[in-house]
């Protein structure tokens, strides 16, 4: 008896927990092209007007950072499936 039971505990302890449900993808985006304007900086990122109201890109993804009054053309990529970062701006064009 106190082997099999040994062997019972033995076998279960080998057996690892299932693994936590994943987040995140798979995701689908949809991707338009979109002309915005900055109106305001901060040191964290930048305020844009575009075509669907105001919107914030981080500092770290704009090199050269823009200054107020400058108008870019951005890729914008909006979530359409999962649940992954809901929209990713990328500059196209930057004119002063």
């Amino acid at each position: 008896m106190r082997l099999t039971v040994l062997t019972a505990f033995l076998i279960l302890a080998a057996c690892e927990a299932p693994s936590p449900m994943i987040t995140g993808g798979p995701c689908s985006y949809e991707t338009d092209t979109i002309t915005a304007t900055v109106t305001e900086t901060d040191e964290d990122g930048v305020f844009f007007e575009g075509p669907d109201g105001e919107f914030y890109i981080s500092g770290n993804d704009l090199d050269p950072r823009p200054e107020p009054g400058d108008v870019l053309t951005l890729k914008r990529e909006r979530i359409t499936e999962g649940t992954c970062t809901p929209e990713i701006y990328s500059v196209i064009d930057q004119a002063d």
